[in-house]
């Protein structure tokens, strides 16, 4: 066993008292976990692009269309697309904008007055005027953005920073079975120093 002395600014002090009275082994504030470390994260997208032989691998993810070459720009709402799509082109046209499935299997008038018949959502677009630059579908995940030894300040983080966040999470993530790195190691030595300090404060008010 070795002993050591360490001079302590008051915000270690402050956050070593709060970590080791909320996340004790055992405490809710551990999720179930042990070793926990409570991790912010935001959520993001993956576009992956439309093919009919993989359909039955994303039905359950939305698809979203662009005309902007840039991918920065899409739409989960076609007919939103192509409402945008004459906005940004000048486009004058009056002709009715109807929902993809309205028009699917049916044979109508495009804005040049020719006859077109629409089986699919190229189909659609081109019967608009609109350049379809990709079609994808939207896949969801969630990118790490900070890790915390305190929930309640990754809570907090994600209240300020929420202007920069996208439907922010606090997942935790526990070290492991039998985890003989050095986490486990260093997550006891604040749990301990923080333990000491609580208890030392506590002499001191009972001592008032």
């Amino acid at each position: 066993m070795s002993e050591i002395t360490l001079t302590l600014t008051e915000e270690q002090v402050k956050f070593l008292k709060q970590f080791a009275a909320k996340q004790y082994h055992g405490a809710k504030d551990n999720l179930c976990t042990g070793y926990p470390i409570h991790m912010v994260e935001t959520k993001r997208y993956d576009y992956v692009p439309y093919h009919p032989d993989i359909a039955w691998a994303y039905e359950d993810n939305p698809l979203s269309f662009t005309y902007d070459e840039d991918y920065e720009l899409w739409f989960e709402d076609e007919k939103e697309m192509v409402e945008e799509w004459r906005e940004y082109s000048g486009d004058e046209s009056e002709i009715e904008i109807k929902t993809f499935e309205e028009l699917k299997g049916n044979r109508v008038e495009n804005p040049d007055g020719m006859q077109m018949y629409v089986n699919n959502y190229e189909d659609y677009f081109k019967m608009y005027g609109v350049k379809l630059v990709a079609m994808s579908w939207k896949k969801p995940y969630y990118e790490k953005v900070a890790p915390f030894f305190i929930l309640e300040e990754a809570k907090r983080y994600i209240e300020y920073q929420r202007h920069n966040l996208h439907k922010p999470r606090v997942y935790t993530y526990g070290a492991g079975y039998a985890n003989y790195g050095d986490f486990t190691h260093f997550w006891e030595v604040l749990m301990q120093a923080g333990s000491e300090l609580n208890k030392t404060e506590k002499k001191v008010e009972e001592n008032v």
